[in-house]
């Protein structure tokens, strides 16, 4: 009896430094995988970008949810990111905001582009974003649609951040009916991912070059 009462004390004092210890092993698969994959984006040429882009926008904007969409929160690509501009540039009857980086919550605000070569100036991180002084800020609830980057997705739609965590706190405030899409290219599609199940956001569809998940 007493040892039963002490082996049941044992796991009861290490449970919290056993969950400790776990979220470090998370934690270093997490950045040794982003290094990976950031590694791969940084590799492309610009025509192998451009060829890959233009194979995932194609597959995105055949797709009814994107097609019925009305307001669409979309992202200005760092160097190596699915880049969708040209398909927005094509849009006809859309609405597109794009994500501020607000630095005091660490989430993000939506605000409405109608000029992709005038409405943007350089952010934090060296990340383009809209104006607040010349656009307007966008009530998430009238989003239909949120394209969200990640350097990895998996197959149960995990998805693998940069790491600052500011897509993570905003996706925990999309509510359906809004529709979150993940986009990558096909390598960044793994099995599974690393994952904070407290923490890290997942999304309703996943879609590369060749797969929609």
């Amino acid at each position: 009896m007493g040892n039963c009462m002490l082996v049941a004390l044992s796991f009861g004092t290490r449970k919290p430094w056993y969950n400790d210890m776990m979220s470090m092993v998370v934690e270093k698969e997490k950045k040794d995988l982003r290094q990976t994959l950031l590694e791969k984006l940084l590799s492309l040429t610009s025509d192998e970008l451009k060829r890959r882009s233009k194979n995932v926008q194609k597959r995105l904007s055949n797709l009814p949810i994107y097609k019925e969409a009305k307001v669409i929160m979309a992202y200005y690509p760092l160097k190596g990111e699915v880049d969708i501009l040209g398909m927005i540039r094509k849009a006809h009857m859309k609405r597109f905001c794009f994500p501020v980086m607000d630095l005091k919550t660490k989430g993000l605000r939506a605000f409405e582009v109608t000029d992709l070569d005038k409405d943007f100036i350089v952010g934090p991180y060296g990340v383009r974003e809209p104006n607040t002084e010349i656009t307007k800020e966008v009530d998430i609830k009238e989003i239909d649609m949120v394209i969200v980057p990640g350097l990895g997705f998996d197959r149960a739609r995990n998805r693998l951040g940069r790491g600052a965590g500011f897509y993570d706190r905003f996706l925990k405030k999309i509510k359906p009916p809004t529709i979150k899409v993940g986009i990558a290219f096909d390598y960044q599609i793994l099995e599974s991912l690393p994952i904070h199940q407290s923490l890290d956001e997942t999304v309703d569809v996943v879609v590369s070059e060749n797969f929609q998940i």
